[in-house]
């Protein structure tokens, strides 16, 4: 797995393998059908995957090549594929999800791993418990709040955040957050819109009292647990200075590329070191 790495918006700007990447993308795509085959890194072996395409009918790189065995999304994979290349030997892990398929796979393989939910009500995540047990997993699920996480400082060797970054208005402060009870040298790898521009869109804001304004159309976002969920920004490159002020010592915007392994243009990953 090729991984194009840039530290900020300047590095990445005008890169002919970028462009390459890109164009090699719609080459393999265009004559795609329902289906195709490569490696599944969550399967370890060859797969068949299920093609999605958007509403423009073009191949969704991100969202679907959904692996006929497994059920998970080129974004998942790829993110997972992500952990081990960055963080091949991290035993404390913690995920920002728990009750969800990616939980329970990944706690087979790291049972000493730690997820949470939003969900400050007991008796739901107690529902959300049940389930995780009929898909596999295990435990009660936990209730963390990734602006104020309850852990210890220094307390975690790597972090999974998965298109949860876009839906807390102050993404700043989990930031610091998840800087905060990585050790050093820890790693966080997070996915987001991502919109390979300088700056952050921000598309809702909320105040102190909780209202909330739209500066954009407003968007949501599907979610399996809990709804549909607001979107407040699409991020850009300025979330790599951001993590660096936040406490990491580098950060950088990651993209896998292994059209063997279905990761093909835009699989944009945060990836900081603590």
């Amino acid at each position: 797995m090729h991984q194009f790495e840039y530290v900020d918006f300047e590095a990445r700007r005008d890169r002919p393998e970028v462009t390459a990447c890109w164009l090699a993308t719609q080459q393999m795509l265009a004559a795609v059908n329902d289906t195709l085959d490569g490696y599944c890194d969550t399967c370890g072996d060859l797969r068949t995957f299920n093609v999605v395409r958007n509403g423009n009918g073009e191949v969704e790189t991100r969202e679907g090549l959904v692996c006929g065995a497994c059920g998970f999304s080129a974004r998942i994979r790829a993110t997972i594929a992500m952990l081990r290349a960055r963080a091949p030997d991290a035993r404390d892990i913690y995920i920002t999800e728990q009750s969800t398929a990616v939980f329970a796979y990944l706690q087979k393989q790291h049972p000493g791993i730690r997820g949470s939910e939003f969900e400050p009500d007991a008796s739901k995540r107690e529902s959300l418990g049940a389930w995780l047990a009929q898909i596999g997993g295990h435990g009660p699920v936990e209730f963390q709040d990734i602006t104020r996480l309850t852990f210890e400082d220094a307390s975690q060797d790597a972090i999974v955040s998965m298109d949860v970054l876009e839906h807390v208005p102050d993404y700043a402060a989990a930031l610091r957050e998840f800087a905060r009870v990585l050790r050093p040298g820890g790693v966080v790898v997070a996915t987001f819109p991502f919109i390979d521009v300088a700056d952050t869109l921000v598309r809702a804001s909320i105040g102190d009292d909780g209202t909330i304004t739209h500066h954009e159309t407003p968007e949501y976002h599907g979610d399996p647990i809990g709804g549909p969920v607001l979107c407040f920004q699409h991020f850009g490159w300025d979330v790599l200075s951001l993590a660096r002020a936040s406490g990491f010592s580098d950060a950088a915007m990651v993209m896998p590329w292994a059209p063997e392994r279905a990761f093909y243009y835009g699989h944009w990953t945060l990836v900081a070191t603590r």
